[in-house]
């Protein structure tokens, strides 16, 4: 019995030896299999490192590239292809003029009409120009070349344009011009006086020239009266700007009048797109008034180009585009007039046209009075006290 106890025992501990064994060799075989794969991940690293790298380099110098150029200028390039095979302006494409729809295009620019004349009085706008010489010639040549008789100019400053326009009609004591502007003083030169330039430099042109200042051309107009064949406009360009200056003046313009805006794209030129609150009127004016729309080419080559100016002479029948005229402001309005404003031009539109144009006006200003003083962009004391919803009720 002890012997076969003894053996019993031996066997137990040689077992017991053999799981110890067997597990160091599991745990040694294992180490090295860990080992081995560290050696792997080391030789393999470097090339997955590559591999990324490379992709990394392949999207930022040829995948983003061709993203680029489909979505961007291969676009630009189609519509300026496609615009210089409409829109040919050399002498070779063209022997007179080319017309798209009411869009011209003419050899003979305004601002290569006549351009000595101003030519003459130029010396005298140096370190004064507010606008570029090039869009003085293209005024001057548009009153030297359509001759208008009664011209008004809304938005003076200190009266460059003024004094190419007088410039311009000093030959013809039949002409005159009337000029209005909000302001009493310039805000681009502090302490001059609207219109100060003309004052100063050119008295010789007084007497065919009258300035209104201090209010809207509305609480002017009626004192101006019609005829007027030529009006030039400079305002705010955002809304509700040039879009009230057009509906304050238009049933006081002569059939066939030439309309000319300043900065019809001043947005697309100095990058204002993304500007918060801004939203341009005269690019949005100029694109609707009915009539032949006149640009001038900024550039000496072939291709069109959003230009500065730009003028319309007008349909004889306006009275049937009044709708899209006033629909403009249904628009997002950037600034809200002050209550007289409005209620000049309120009794404009009431007095000269239909009642139904004075509901459209009535609830783009209500809409828009709401809208701007939701965002906090109104004075605080600012009340429109000109609409019934707006006007406190009596006390009881």
């Amino acid at each position: 019995m002890e012997e076969e106890f003894i053996n019993i025992k031996t066997l137990k501990i040689k077992n017991h030896k053999r799981r110890k064994i067997n597990t160091k060799m599991n745990i040694n075989i294992f180490n090295k299999r860990q080992k081995q794969y560290q050696e792997i991940n080391k030789l393999t690293k470097p090339k997955t490192n590559f591999i990324k790298c490379s992709f990394y380099l392949i999207c930022l110098f040829i995948i983003i590239p061709l993203i680029f150029y489909f979505k961007f200028i291969k676009t630009k390039h189609y519509n300026t292809n496609y615009i210089e095979s409409n829109t040919k302006i050399n002498n070779k494409a063209i022997n007179k003029s080319d017309k798209l729809g009411n869009f011209e295009i003419d050899e003979n620019y305004p601002e290569n009409f006549e351009k000595e004349v101003f030519d003459k009085i130029e010396p005298k706008f140096s370190g004064h120009l507010i606008m570029y010489t090039r869009d003085y010639y293209f005024i001057n040549g548009l009153i030297r070349k359509y001759k208008p008789k009664k011209i008004l100019e809304i938005g003076v400053c200190s009266g460059g344009v003024s004094a190419a326009i007088l410039n311009a009609i000093k030959d013809r004591k039949d002409a005159f011009l009337y000029s209005c502007d909000l302001e009493t003083e310039n805000y681009r030169f502090k302490g001059d006086a609207v219109g100060s330039f003309v004052k100063t430099n050119f008295p010789e042109f007084l007497s065919q020239w009258k300035l209104y200042v201090g209010n809207t051309t509305g609480a002017f107009i009626e004192e101006i009266g019609g005829d007027i064949d030529f009006v030039f406009i400079d305002t705010a360009h955002v809304m509700p700007g040039e879009v009230l200056n057009l509906i304050e003046i238009l049933p006081f313009l002569k059939k066939g009048a030439i309309v000319a805006l300043d900065d019809i794209n001043h947005h697309a030129n100095r990058g204002l797109f993304n500007l918060n609150n801004f939203y341009p009127s005269n690019n949005l004016l100029f694109s609707v008034l009915r009539g032949k729309k006149i640009i001038f080419r900024q550039k000496n080559d072939d291709t069109f180009e959003f230009t500065k100016l730009g003028a319309v002479i007008l349909d004889e029948n306006q009275e049937n585009y009044y709708f899209e005229y006033f629909y403009l402001l249904s628009n997002n309005w950037s600034y809200m007039p002050n209550q007289f404003e409005i209620d000049v031009i309120r009794n404009i539109v009431s007095k000269y046209y239909k009642p139904y144009f004075l509901s459209i006006f009535d609830k783009a200003v209500i809409l828009n009075y709401q809208r701007l003083k939701q965002k906090g962009l109104l004075k605080k004391d600012y009340i429109l006290y000109t609409y019934p919803i707006h006007r406190k009720k009596p006390h009881s």
